[in-house]
């Protein structure tokens, strides 16, 4: 099912470097009167919703996985469905079938909805649920800090991209400046996280 889940995030990946492509291609055919930077920060934000995305992937495929008895982990996992969600889910079919599969992953992927993993803490404790425990160490015995500290500063820009249009309190109400190496840069990381953590799930 990773696998799956990483040519999903890939495939978006793809896609955020066309918006700088993008970007970077109108600023070029107008000789920079009209910028790309908007190009850019749609990039950046639409890479942190790949990772996002996957994320939710594998831990909806390796919950499912567990509940329907194909998956055991060691550690203790719960994603807090309510005992009326486990009703139901109980009640559409013979344990097992394809019935109570998909019941599970109606409830299990609606009570995921309601978390985001972007921020890297986050993304170890959701990966930990599934039975992938210590994801950042594992991934990156080296520069597990280093990679979580670049991961946090590209969701924070994300997040001052979508909560307050990267608007610089600092700069009278200008935009943060951003070029399309800063996007660029984001994307790579994003994605070499990702493809790393990949091999651990």
């Amino acid at each position: 099912m990773a696998a799956r889940r990483l040519a999903g995030f890939k495939a978006e990946i793809s896609r955020a470097r066309d918006l700088v492509g993008i970007g970077q291609s109108l600023s070029s055919i107008t000789n920079g009167l009209v910028g790309g930077e908007d190009h850019y920060r749609s990039a950046l934000v639409h890479s942190v919703a790949a990772l996002d995305y996957y994320v939710h992937g594998v831990v909806l495929d390796r919950a499912i996985d567990i509940l329907m008895g194909r998956l055991n982990v060691a550690a203790p996992s719960k994603v807090g469905l309510s005992f009326s969600a486990i009703g139901k889910i109980m009640a559409a079919g013979p344990l097992g079938s394809a019935d109570v599969e998909m019941s599970a992953r109606t409830y299990v992927a609606e009570r995921l909805g309601l978390e985001t993993y972007q921020r890297p803490d986050d993304i170890g404790t959701a990966l930990a649920m599934v039975g992938v425990p210590k994801i950042w160490s594992t991934a990156f015995p080296q520069d597990a800090h280093a990679r979580k500290t670049a991961l946090g500063v590209i969701v924070s820009r994300r997040n001052r991209i979508v909560h307050q249009c990267d608007l610089d309190p600092l700069s009278g109400g200008g935009a943060t400046p951003i070029i399309s190496a800063d996007s660029l840069d984001a994307i790579s990381v994003i994605d070499g996280i990702i493809t790393e953590v990949d091999r651990y799930c």
